[in-house]
């Protein structure tokens, strides 16, 4: 049994840190593309990972799909809108009220949020084992935001009351993706039958069904501007990186990690976004992070390294007993 378990935490583990690393491009994208709107950018990334998902259903003829009834169709549709549009759209309507670097700053709390709910509802290790990895990623967090943020221009320019929807938006972007984190995981370990590319392929299915309901509203309200002819084929290349590359391949990843790893820790591999994020825009833009910043994201590895070490040494009748328990729970 235990020697079959640790290539699975391996696994899980290396897809956790492949799916962040490609996630991390999404912090390059608007980078390179500095004339694309969010919201259209948001838009194609959606709709092209829906219609590579709708592809591949119609390619496969639904292999892997039959059987799946209404119930796992709209809890696909609800992690669809958590994780991918809901989320994304109160993320948007956080920078715009709030300002990026406030709205930056509550969404980098994720990989505590999502370790700490994880591990409340799951129960999977005691929580003395993870308050000193916590605590280097909360302190490595607030370190890399010091440095990052402009902190004169996020605390100026914004009245009481868009200051409260900003900070609202932003909160309930990061309560969507904690829950979509820790609800996604339960729901792979209940449902070991369907496949991660399934269960990727059919929120991809369920993203293009929302995005398809927002584009309208948006373009009526004037959220969606395409710009010149010149900004239209690096939108669409665009689209079809963050479509196919991060939403789907990533999605795939994820959900083979939350399928493997306890979500306790899963979570904290979220920091790997972060960092492979400001790693890419430093390439980019050809420069070196202060040292402040460095001793932030060194904190940041060295909390989920400890994490991974300490959450490995659990007895083995405490692991039994902790998974009887969660599996009771859920």
């Amino acid at each position: 049994m235990r020697m079959k378990k640790a290539p699975s935490l391996l696994i899980g583990v290396l897809c956790g840190v492949s799916a962040n690393l490609i996630w991390g491009l999404a912090f390059l994208m608007p980078v390179l593309l500095p004339d694309a709107d969010a919201v259209t950018l948001a838009l194609g990334r959606y709709l092209v990972f829906g219609l590579v998902s709708l592809s591949i259903v119609i390619f496969t003829r639904g292999a892997g799909m039959r059987g799946l009834d209404r119930r796992i169709w709209l809890t696909g549709l609800a992690f669809a809108f958590a994780g991918h549009v809901g989320y994304y759209f109160f993320l948007v309507q956080g920078i715009r009220h709030t300002g990026a670097p406030i709205t930056t700053v509550i969404i980098g709390t994720l990989p505590v949020t999502v370790a700490v709910t994880g591990n409340w509802v799951r129960k999977e290790f005691p929580f003395s084992r993870l308050l000193v990895p916590l605590g280097f990623i909360t302190v490595g967090l607030v370190l890399v935001n010091l440095m990052e943020v402009d902190w004169d221009t996020a605390l100026s320019g914004h009245d009481g009351t868009t200051w409260a929807i900003g900070l609202a938006s932003a909160l309930t972007a990061l309560c969507l993706w904690t829950w979509y984190a820790v609800s996604n995981a339960a729901f792979l370990r209940r449902h070991p039958e369907i496949q991660p590319s399934t269960w990727s392929t059919l929120m991809g299915v369920c993203n293009l069904a929302l995005s398809l309901l927002a584009l309208p509203i948006a373009a009526l309200s004037g959220g969606v501007r395409f710009g010149g002819g010149d900004s239209l084929v690096p939108l669409l290349i665009g689209s079809v990186v963050l479509g196919f590359l991060v939403s789907w391949v990533g999605t795939v990843l994820w959900n083979r990690s939350s399928g493997l790893v306890p979500i306790s820790i899963a979570g904290q591999l979220v920091v790997i976004q972060v960092i492979s994020g400001l790693i890419y825009v430093f390439t980019w833009e050809g420069r070196i992070p202060p040292p402040l910043e460095l001793a932030g994201i060194a904190l940041l590895i060295s909390g989920v390294l400890l994490a991974l070490r300490r959450t490995r040494k659990t007895p083995p009748a405490t692991e039994a007993r902790l998974t009887e328990k969660a599996e009771a729970s859920s």
